[in-house]
């Protein structure tokens, strides 16, 4: 049970540290599906798509490597409809390798089944 908690507060601690980082970056004026062929390099992309400067719509975007975690997605609850959902038009799902949730609350996982039927047919 120690070892389980122990592995979430990790998770959890990365993924505050990483919305931090990214709600301090510039947002880049270009689309990451019209920046796709530079994945491979080196570089760490991380892009906030909600919550980057406010309680919910938790959805961040991180990319490394060729590999890309979606971390989140949740909703905004001071707002209703598609103003609730996060940013998802600025990235290309086809290139997320996996989605995390990091938690079941309504701004870090409700907009889970949006985006599932949106972007993948299973």
């Amino acid at each position: 049970m120690m070892q389980n908690f122990n592995q979430f507060r990790l998770i959890a601690g990365l993924y505050t540290f990483l919305v931090k980082m990214a709600s301090m970056a510039q947002p880049s004026p270009l689309k990451l599906r019209e920046a796709s062929a530079s994945r491979e390099d080196g570089k760490l992309i991380i892009i906030p798509l909600g919550a980057g400067n406010e309680v919910g719509r938790s959805c961040v975007y991180m990319s490394y490597k060729g590999k890309t975690v979606l971390f989140d997605c949740g909703i905004h609850p001071a707002y209703s409809g598609m103003a609730a959902l996060p940013y998802f038009d600025e990235i290309d799902p086809s290139t997320i390798d996996v989605l995390l949730i990091t938690h079941f609350h309504l701004d870090h996982a409700a907009s889970l089944p949006y985006f599932l039927e949106k972007f993948f047919t299973f």
